[in-house]
């Protein structure tokens, strides 16, 4: 791209070598074995990441490969984060050039790069679950299928149906693969005998073969379905999230060109977590090294800790691999650096295993650092004592000076995650949940979803009703009763709250309050007929009272639930512009029937805070303390997932050998990956009863731990002690705005300039945009400004690669694709489409001659600003640059920011009229101080420019260039610095909100600081 590649002499030597000197012998044979396939066997604590970095270090230090020679391949976007902050220690920005990605990432990048490769994917869209489900739906109607549409429920077998095509997908079992599996099940039928030849069943139809026909006949009623299914995507132009990686498969073998691109450009691969790698994903591994016989391929894993796949999946792996490449170096990493003895020998107990294929894999682990640790167990009577006792004792740590972060609570489920957050937070404990909070059945969500009813159904009596309780309204409880108690046959709920003299008639105090429900309802239903539907749920949640309620109640856990339901809206809305509230409607009872989850993810408040999350969120964790509470049979171990289709996943493992694996072996690598995240102390736990006078027994799988490691602590003392009325129901109400979330979310999300220009404004634009993310509709001059913008990169992107400038044919074609992303309504879309097209046409034909060879497009950044704050020593600044321009050496020399609307005159940039703020010629500010802490001179960078693509009322296209100056960089850096200290004290919340320059501040009034 003519862009110079950085230099070998980045690599800091030092830090190289210090690390490897602390390497123990296995590690140290795992870095340097750098020529071969390599199979590493790394348990828990054993330091998978360092050598995983310390061998790409180590690589480019000893052979002449580049950066870009060598690709790394992680299961998670945290594996991969974690692989590149590593990594940059030791061999500097170099780190950047080294490609790391998730398999879906790669996936991505791929399709980016060959898009001819990829039919299927290319012009189309990712279906959403509720898409995937009406299609099969529509292909179950077909009278031909009668094993998978049971009488008593035609639909039954949907969900299982979707589950199992996505299982068939990631393990690259295509259709024509599954007729053949399908095949091979129909001879084996033939050699099982069908009939009892003897006993009082003689003549009759023998079990075994009866089960395994009908198995057999479901088999091939889903392999129409899957051929049916796809055909439909195909017509649809959908495509699944797996078909990315099978597709990326498909064009490994077929395109000859294209695996050969990058058998040459990767000379080393390497895999993490490989127990976790699926079929689809081991077949790309394998074509991608499959020109050499001795390929430099290096993967790391543990069987133990496979927790996200199928039952025997995890020695289906490393068989594979094995199998895959032969000459196979096997390394076991056994040192563990995180956890003592007894915890190691407890968990290794746990999944120890006295012969056959898995011996040689569950080796045990040693103590190399901690010295002391134990694990305790407590048998409580009754559910309510064991979550107090562990609340207190948690409480008791923290007093002692345990610092919070290294405290977890890991459990099972997610439900229990929201239980105990919430039971330490009544202790006034800061606390941090993570989970797949799936909200489809929060009160929240039921209350948006009432109104919906109300909305759609305006002769839904019941729905009104409903609606009518909302507290939200202000209507007292008093004149809800006379209100109701006055509805009959003749008289409608509809009526009687609509009309004032009746109201007056039957007594009601808030008559305004009550009217209000029926202004807002009729107003919402002719939003409805105009407007796209997450625009209607705005005016609604807005104007009822809903969305301040919420806010007042918990700002935190309103803003996740109603952020997540109005994304689903819009993102509904964009998929199809016919989309109406009774769609949405539908929809909505479409996930509930299929149990189809719509999750959101918790808002982190804490940073230091105490930990709660399932065993499947811990993986990858450590922490000083682990309580594991709730170990009943009931939860752990005990209960076994239904089998709906015989299908043989695996490619390397006989049937028998699968079957061997008893039904309980998942949930142990589950508990030994929740054991192995403890350094000192585990606390486990569990009751005889809860609540509900359900009666539980202590989990299987904690009897199978070896009680030599385990000490037994009596709770007797504890529960006498235990007064429920004052201690598990006390509630201490919290400030609702907790200033540390500010903490957490500056130090995670960081700055950009829109969130600083938001800031600068009025602090609460902040808050509420920034912090909270309050729904809100784009305005169409801010869509359209999208809209623009995504055409200009495409433009310029092209001039890049093929030094023309699209045609007008293209241009059209790109703003036509561009608007049909957006939620626009039919007349906007006629009015944009116009507008656009002649902006855009002007604008392209007037850069023309000025654009440079080479540019680069929605140039993603994020750097640190040194602070000086002492708990706060480094703030994340982020930004998406719409340009860079390079000039003929390869380095930056201007930063484009399109701009669409009226154009803007200088001083107005500037901020130097009544009317303007500065935020224009801040964010070129800005841009500048981010390129200077990039850590690479090609890209620092003072000039910037802004072109508005829309011309004036003459017809006139305007830019306006500025030469940042290094005084203005240090007066903004200071700025960050003093709105740094504002954000983390949370001082900015005790002033008092200006309306003339925030929106929010009646919500502001309401806030408890």
């Amino acid at each position: 791209m003519g862009i110079q590649k950085m230099k070998k002499s980045s690599i800091s030597k030092d830090a190289y070598t210090d690390a490897y000197k602390r390497l123990n012998p296995s590690q140290k044979e795992a870095v340097d074995t750098i020529e071969g396939p390599v199979m590493v066997i790394a348990g828990p604590g054993t330091g998978k990441t360092q050598i995983l970095t310390l061998r790409i270090a180590n690589i480019l230090l000893k052979t002449d490969a580049k950066p870009e020679n060598i690709l790394a391949l992680t299961f998670t976007e945290s594996g991969a984060a974690a692989m590149r902050e590593r990594l940059l220690r030791y061999i500097g920005t170099e780190a950047y050039q080294v490609r790391i990605f998730t398999f879906h990432g790669f996936a991505q990048q791929l399709i980016a790069q060959y898009p001819d490769a990829y039919s299927k994917i290319i012009g189309g869209r990712p279906a959403s679950d509720i898409e995937k489900i009406e299609r099969i739906q529509a292909i179950l109607e077909d009278t031909s299928i009668t094993h998978l549409r049971p009488m008593g429920d035609p639909s039954y077998y949907v969900k299982h149906i979707r589950s199992m095509i996505s299982e068939l997908k990631q393990e690259y079992i295509t259709p024509d693969s599954f007729a053949r599996i399908i095949q091979k099940q129909e001879v084996e039928l033939l050699g099982i005998e069908k009939l009892h030849t003897k006993g009082a069943h003689i003549g009759k139809v023998r079990g075994e073969y009866q089960k395994k026909e009908k198995s057999i006949g479901k088999n091939r009623e889903l392999l129409i379905c899957y051929r049916a299914y796809e055909a439909l995507l195909f017509t649809d132009r959908l495509y699944d999230f797996e078909d990315m990686i099978v597709e990326t498969v498909r064009a490994l073998e077929k395109d000859e060109n294209m695996l050969r691109d990058l058998q040459e450009q990767y000379q080393y691969v390497l895999a993490d977590e490989h127990q976790d790698v699926n079929g689809s994903q081991n077949r790309i591994l394998e074509l991608l090294t499959s020109f050499h016989d001795q390929p430099n391929i290096f993967v790391v894993g543990d069987e133990k800790q496979a927790i996200f796949r199928f039952q025997g999946a995890s020695l289906e792996n490393f068989l594979y691999f094995e199998n895959s490449f032969t000459k196979t170096k096997t390394i076991s990493l056994t040192s563990n650096y995180r956890s003592g003895q007894a915890i190691l020998d407890a968990a290794h107990s746990l999944i120890e295993v006295a012969d056959g294929p898995l011996k040689a894999l569950r080796v045990p682990l040693y103590a190399e650092v901690v010295l002391h640790s134990q694990l305790t167990r407590q048998n409580f009577t009754h559910q309510a004592y064991e979550d107090s006792a562990l609340v207190t004792k948690v409480g008791q740590l923290i007093s002692s000076g345990v610092l919070p972060e290294e405290i977890v609570v890991i459990v099972r489920t997610n439900k229990e995650v929201e239980a105990f957050a919430a039971l330490l937070r009544k202790e006034n404990i800061a606390v941090s949940a993570t989970a797949d909070g799936d909200i489809l059945k929060h009160p929240i969500t039921f209350s948006v979803l009432s109104l919906i009813n109300a909305i759609t159904e305006a002769s839904d009596e019941s729905a009104l009703f409903t609606v009518l309780h909302g507290a939200y309204w202000g209507i007292g409880a008093d004149d809800l009763v006379r209100i109701c108690g006055a509805r009959n046959y003749a008289t409608s709920l509809a009526y009687i709250i609509s009309d004032a003299h009746k109201l007056t008639e039957l007594g009601v105090k808030h008559i305004d309050a009550v009217l209000h429900v029926t202004a807002v309802l009729t107003k919402a239903r002719a939003l409805s007929l105009i407007e796209a539907p997450h625009r209607v749920l705005q005016y609604v949640l807005t104007e009822s009272g809903l969305l301040n309620c919420i806010i007042v109640d918990d700002a935190l856990e309103g803003g996740r639930v109603v952020r997540r339901l109005y994304d689903e809206l819009e993102s509904m809305s964009v998929q199809d512009d016919s989309f109406t509230l009774f769609d949405i409607k539908q929809a909505f009872a479409i996930k509930e029937r299929y149990g189809l989850a719509l999750n959101a993810p918790y808002i982190s408040t804490h940073s230091n805070a105490v930990k709660v999350m399932t065993a499947h969120k811990s993986k990858g964790l450590e922490f000083s303390h682990v309580f594991i509470p709730h170990l009943t049979d009931t939860s752990w171990g005990g209960s076994v997932s239904r089998t709906y289709f015989d299908v043989p996943l695996t490619k390397h493992l006989s049937a028998q050998t699968v079957e061997e694996f008893d039904a309980q072996d998942d949930e142990r690598r589950l508990l030994y990956v929740a054991l192995t995240r403890a350094k000192c102390e585990v606390y486990l736990s569990h009751s005889d009863t809860n609540q509900e006078g359900r009666t539980f027994i202590p989990s299987r799988l904690l009897e199978e731990i070896d009680t030599a490691y385990i000490a037994d602590v009596e709770t007797t003392e504890i529960e006498a002690i235990f007064d429920p009325t004052s201690e598990l129901v006390k509630l201490s109400k919290a400030p609702i705005v907790d200033v540390q979330i500010l903490k957490t979310v500056l130090h995670e999300r960081g700055i950009s300039a829109t969130a600083l220009n938001n800031y600068l404004r009025s602090p609460f634009d902040y808050f509420y945009r920034n912090v909270l993310r309050i729904p809100e509709v784009q305005a169409l001059p801010m869509q359209f400004g999208t809209v623009l913008h995504n055409v200009m990169e495409k433009v310029t992107k092209m001039y890049t690669k093929e030094k023309k400038i699209p045609s007008v044919t293209v241009i059209k074609e790109y703003l036509e694709h561009e608007l049909n992303k957006m939620p626009f309504t039919k007349d906007e879309y006629v009015r944009m489409h116009e507008k656009g097209f002649s902006a855009l046409v002007q604008y392209i034909e007037f850069i023309a001659p000025t654009l440079p060879k080479e540019t680069k497009e929605e140039f993603k950044i994020s750097v640190f600003l040194e602070t000086g704050i002492p708990e706060f020593p480094e703030l994340l600044l982020t930004g998406k640059l719409d340009r860079l321009n390079f000039d003929q050496n390869g380095n930056v020399s201007e930063v484009i920011d399109y701009k669409s609307g009226k154009p803007k005159t200088r001083n107005e940039i500037e901020g130097n009229t009544k009317s303007s703020n500065g935020d224009y010629k801040r964010q070129l500010t800005f841009y500048a101080l981010l390129l200077s802490l990039y850590g690479d001179e090609r890209y620092v960078c003072n000039k910037g420019t802004l072109t508005f693509v829309e011309s004036d009322a003459k017809g006139k296209i305007h830019e306006e260039s500025f030469e940042i100056s290094d005084v203005e960089i240090e007066d903004l850096t200071q700025e960050l610095i003093r709105v740094t200290k504002e954000i983390i004290s949370g001082s900015f919340l005790r002033v008092p909100c200006d309306p003339a320059t925030s929106s929010y501040c009646h919500l502001a009034s309401l806030l408890d600081v």
